[in-house]
């Protein structure tokens, strides 16, 4: 029996997850830009904001947030700029180490979060009219069993 394949299925079930994980990536990207468009600042940004949270009120240095970063492709120094901007974040150099810059969040930065949290959950509340509880965490353990192969 000759079975023939859809547009969107290719010969090797590998490379049509890596087209489909790519394209929810990207979906999930923009539904988080959305989320936090109040804000005026971008996904990534958000992360950076909810990594020096978890760091606050010490802060921590531009290679520790790169270290969390979910994208590594990113530029950092310009993300944290734009925070630095808007408020959101404060940089500082220490006396023992002038080439050291240390970014810690604001109270306005923390604010900030607060504010986007319904915009989140309304986000992830659309997402769950798609799927499951059961199947996000189902997809959550595809994915990280996924990316530790690599490791």
């Amino acid at each position: 029996m000759n079975q023939q394949s859809t547009p969107h299925q290719h010969s090797h079930p590998a490379l049509d997850a890596i087209i489909n994980v790519s394209i929810a990536a990207e979906h999930l990207r923009t539904q988080v830009d959305k989320a936090v468009a109040p804000l005026n600042i971008t996904g990534v940004q958000y992360n950076i904001l909810r990594i020096l949270k978890r760091a606050y009120p010490q802060g921590i240095s531009r290679s520790e947030v790169l270290k969390h970063l979910i994208e590594k492709s990113v530029d950092v120094t310009r993300s944290i700029d734009g925070l630095l901007h808007a408020g959101y974040v404060e940089r500082e150099r220490p006396a023992e180490d002038r080439r050291l810059s240390i970014t810690t969040i604001t109270e306005k930065g923390i604010q900030a979060l607060k504010d986007v949290d319904p915009h989140f959950y309304a986000m992830m509340g659309a997402m769950s009219e798609t799927l499951t509880p059961e199947e996000f965490r189902e997809l959550s353990r595809l994915c990280q069993k996924l990316a530790s192969s690599g490791q």
